[in-house]
């Protein structure tokens, strides 16, 4: 077990712990304007079908191969990149229904504002807080010198103009005030409303020196704060959300496959062990091949790249059969009986018939299940990583992750004691079929995005990727289906099983 959850650790790290790389997003926002603004060129020149493939190229070309949607999704939000995806659906659908040139230009306008705003955030800054402050302490040296100098004229529009600019334009004060507390704001703003009226009032050289040096060295003081309290929260933010990928995709196959081998070792069949440690490799190689292919789909996909949405809304629908099968299967096992029951029976079999084929197998779902999920989420924190110990805040997140879930492991192993294993089975069914309904949507979307239906907005319905909300009639209708299907299977789940009770 130790090999498996080393291989886990190692497997990782050496697949996309190098994974990070330099780019700018605005370039990539400049490119795809240019694009979008050429399609609507071909749409005005009378040419809708040109203007719509113009279009997919900006999607399929950049927003999804240079990785732009992936690191918004990982970086900024789910919901985000869903928004971006649905208007683009709005530009095309507006040239496929033969929209007004007016119309059609100003939801393209909307969706470059969008790559742009979204760019600037994934973008690292321009400027640290330390830079500004250090170009702070040189305007506001030059002011004190035209103020010493008698320039009482030029002195103040030069401080003033350096505060408002340098502190206040360029989101300084927010962040000071959002993370070093309203009271350092305060202290800086007092400080400079001071400063400024001593300017204005023409008070002792001296005195004004004294004070615009003050503000200076007080904000070259915060902008080092600042730097240092928002890099620990961004690097222990990194380390929790990387913590909580791992350990939340992981518990599952940890307690199947932990479960698994307490029942062997209880049972005096420790010779069977490797053919659970066998299933459980072979389902982290079969995790790497499939998220592999899947992300080799993104980067170097079919020329237009329909054919990865195509590949991504077919796995999706697969994902929500096995979903729906498991969410039940969950269901009927919620007791400790049951649960005690199905592993016992499965073992035995395994056991009685020398073939280990059926456990491997079990261990095999269970690990490959979660693995290939787990290694794409892994593969967009490193992408979007930077070169501040990012990378270092995702590995430590997953060394963690690991380390619990062996306590986990020994927890199931070592003490014998059960786990609560009814609520666990009932709420992670319950999580399931809402990941069904979410899965249905999300379905519809990656078909919308690939063309191959054709949306009907609905206005009003906001985006929410996370349960596989769009403003897309037919996505809405599927999901409506989806909960009555998953409605009527609980009702006659339960009668059925009142009926056996009775029997």
């Amino acid at each position: 077990m130790r090999k498996f959850l080393l291989a886990f650790v190692i497997t990782f790290s050496v697949l996309f712990g190098v994974a990070a790389a330099d780019k700018s997003w605005k370039s990539v926002a400049t490119e795809m304007q240019g694009i979008i603004d050429d399609a609507y060129s071909i749409y005005a020149g009378g040419n809708a079908d040109g203007g719509y493939e113009r279009m997919n190229d900006a999607y399929f070309g950049h927003y999804e191969v240079d990785g732009f949607e992936r690191n918004t999704q990982s970086r900024i939000g789910g919901s985000r990149a869903g928004n971006v995806e649905v208007q683009f659906s709005r530009v095309k659908t507006a040239m496929r229904a033969g929209k007004p040139n007016e119309e059609v230009r100003k939801e393209a306008d909307t969706l470059i504002a969008m790559l742009f705003e979204d760019a600037e955030k994934l973008d690292p800054p321009d400027m640290s807080w330390t830079e500004l402050a250090q170009i702070l302490q040189s305007e506001f040296g030059e002011a004190a010198g035209m103020y010493s100098d008698g320039k009482v004229v030029t002195a103040e529009p030069k401080f003033r103009k350096a505060y408002a600019r340098y502190y206040g334009k360029s989101k300084f004060q927010e962040n000071v005030a959002k993370s070093l507390g309203s009271a350092r704001d305060e202290q800086i703003v007092n400080l400079y409303t001071k400063t400024k009226s001593m300017i204005l009032n023409k008070e002792a050289k001296p005195a004004v020196v004294a004070s615009i040096t003050e503000l200076s060295d007080l904000l070259s003081v915060t902008a080092a704060d600042l730097t240092k309290k928002q890099g620990r929260a961004q690097w222990w933010a990194t380390v929790v959300a990387s913590l909580l990928i791992l350990l939340r995709e992981g518990f599952e196959a940890i307690l199947i496959v932990g479960a698994i081998i307490a029942y062997l070792r209880k049972s005096g069949n420790e010779g069977n062990l490797p053919t659970v440690y066998k299933g459980s490799v072979i389902g982290i190689l079969a995790s790497i091949v499939m998220a592999l292919i899947l992300i080799g789909l993104t980067r170097f996909g079919f020329e237009s790249g329909q054919g990865q949405e195509v590949v991504e809304g077919v796995t999706m629908f697969i994902a929500v059969a096995v979903l729906f099968y498991t969410s039940n299967w969950m269901l009927s096992k919620a007791s400790s009986k049951a649960w005690s029951n199905y592993l016992k029976g499965k073992i035995q079999t395994s056991v009685d018939s020398r073939s280990m084929f059926s456990l491997a197998f079990t261990c095999f779902l269970a690990v490959f299940r979660e693995g290939a999920e787990v290694i794409l989420f892994y593969q967009a924190m490193f992408s979007g990583s930077d070169g501040n110990g990012t990378v270092s805040a995702v590995i430590l997140g997953m060394i963690i992750a690991v380390v619990l879930l062996v306590f986990v492991y020994k927890a199931i192993i070592l003490t014998g004691k059960k786990l609560p294993l009814k609520p666990f089975f009932m709420a992670t069914s319950i999580l399931m079929f809402v990941m069904v309904v979410a899965f249905v949507g999300g379905g519809i979307s990656e078909f919308v995005d690939a063309a191959w239906i054709q949306p009907k907005l609905v206005d009003g319905v906001p985006t929410i990727s996370l349960l596989g909300i769009y403003p897309y009639a037919q996505s809405l209708i599927a999901q409506g289906i989806a909960i009555a299907v998953i409605v009527a299977t609980l009702i006659l789940g339960k009668a059925l099983s009142g009926k056996k009770e009775k029997e």
